[in-house]
């Protein structure tokens, strides 16, 4: 872990931040040594309103600026390989969204998403496999029908 001087925030690699996601007493240590200053909390809001990519504190590739979760409202600097960077207060409003059970509704959420997902791609197959065997039969039918027609026809000129 790493923190800024300048503007408190934080860089965690993926292990570390993973355990703190995992564990209540390092959630604990998170929510006690982050208490937020006013000044840190005007700091944080200004940042908020100007959208900026940074580079990776590791790598120097911009990171990818994600809601944590999908749905926290929290939104995070991410290296995939490296690690996370926090603003002043993220890293505490994270702990509190997975404290309060967000991360469980995320996760229940996002399986109801799967599950109708595959429930609409089954859909769509079995009304593509019933428009198959539609287009069959008529092909079909057309097919015996343009027969007959033709042997009446013939029956018709050969008489």
């Amino acid at each position: 872990m790493r923190e800024c001087e300048h503007c408190s925030g934080l860089w965690l690699e993926v292990a570390a931040f993973e355990r703190i996601c995992a564990s209540r007493e390092q959630q604990s240590a998170v929510l006690g040594g982050a208490a937020l200053s006013p000044s840190s909390q005007l700091h944080a809001n200004s940042i908020s309103e100007k959208v900026r990519y940074a580079p990776c504190p590791q790598c120097g590739q911009l990171m990818n600026r994600i809601n944590f979760s999908r749905c926290s409202g929290v939104i995070v600097d991410v290296c995939k390989g490296h690690g996370t960077w926090f603003d002043a207060s993220e890293l505490r409003a994270i702990v509190e969204f997975i404290r309060a059970g967000g991360l469980e509704l995320s996760r229940q959420k996002e399986k109801r998403e799967i599950q109708f997902e595959r429930e609409q791609l089954r859909l769509e197959q079995m009304a593509a496999t019933q428009r198959a065997l539609s287009r069959d039969a008529f092909t079909e039918e057309t097919r015996v029908g343009g027969i007959s027609a033709a042997g009446a026809l013939l029956k018709f000129l050969i008489d």
